[in-house]
């Protein structure tokens, strides 16, 4: 199901700026079907979209103040949530004292940006935002991917999740490697942003992401984890006490 996302912000340069950090979010959740429907400066423009589209799930990035019109972010958040309880609202402002009123409508937001922390704050907030609205808006929809999407430049590759057997992040890189049966592949992501899409992936140290469906057997001595195919990776001592009150049959000694 389409997440709609709408922008609203009359500050230009940075609305074009919030729209590219959603893009880039976009093209790196290529197995998320989710699009920017609406981008405007004028407050009025989102309650035509209001009035005339009901059913969808909906993202809101949203200004409190418009200098130049009468219509508040707020108000706009208030027509929201009477309309529709599960829409996501973020509010990215400058406008800090109008933080009481946020609690007076009961607007639920998700969040509160404020825009004094910079472009690149900004951008890691909407991106842990828009995680959690994929995971608790769109993933309830399908909860278990048959097939595991990336993108590599212009070409986009598709994996059988079943032949997945983990995935491995790279130091000192924005890397991933996908080990796969017979195959490994390196793509740009992120073990976080790859859990959120895998969430019944199961975290076995901090740069290894696996797939419990494919584990034969973990050995506890060494620590590590052998999968149906003959590969292997190594378990974390912490995680492995973990995994074995979940697994204890596939633990030996």
């Amino acid at each position: 199901m389409l997440l709609n996302i709408i922008i609203c912000e009359d500050n230009r340069t940075l609305r074009m700026y919030y729209q590219l950090i959603i893009k880039d979010y976009i093209k790196s959740h290529p197995d998320v079907d989710m699009k920017i429907i609406l981008s405007t400066g004028n407050p009025n423009d989102i309650n035509i979209y209001l009035d005339n589209n009901s059913n969808e799930i909906k993202f809101f990035l949203l200004d409190i103040e418009f200098p130049d019109s009468k219509v508040r972010g707020i108000d706009l958040a208030t027509k929201i949530r009477k309309n529709d309880l599960n829409a996501k609202i973020v509010f990215i402002t400058t406008h800090e004292e109008l933080m009481p009123m946020i609690f007076e409508r009961k607007v639920e937001p998700l969040d509160y940006i404020a825009k004094e922390t910079g472009i690149n704050a900004i951008k890691e907030k909407i991106y842990t935002d828009l995680d959690i609205t994929v995971e608790r808006l769109v993933r309830p929809q399908n909860t278990r991917l048959k097939e595991f999407k990336f993108q590599i430049g212009p070409k986009q590759y598709a994996f059988d999740i079943d032949q997945i057997n983990y995935f491995e992040s790279l130091e000192r890189t924005t890397n991933v490697f996908l080990h796969a049966v017979n195959q490994n592949i390196e793509f740009p992501d992120t073990l976080k942003s790859i859990s959120n899409r895998v969430p019944y992936f199961y975290r076995a140290h901090k740069s290894l992401l696996i797939n419990p469906n494919n584990i034969q057997s973990i050995n506890k001595s060494e620590r590590k984890i052998y999968f149906k195919d003959g590969s292997s990776c190594d378990i974390s001592r912490r995680k492995l006490v973990d995994f074995s009150k979940e697994h204890s049959e596939l633990i030996g000694k």
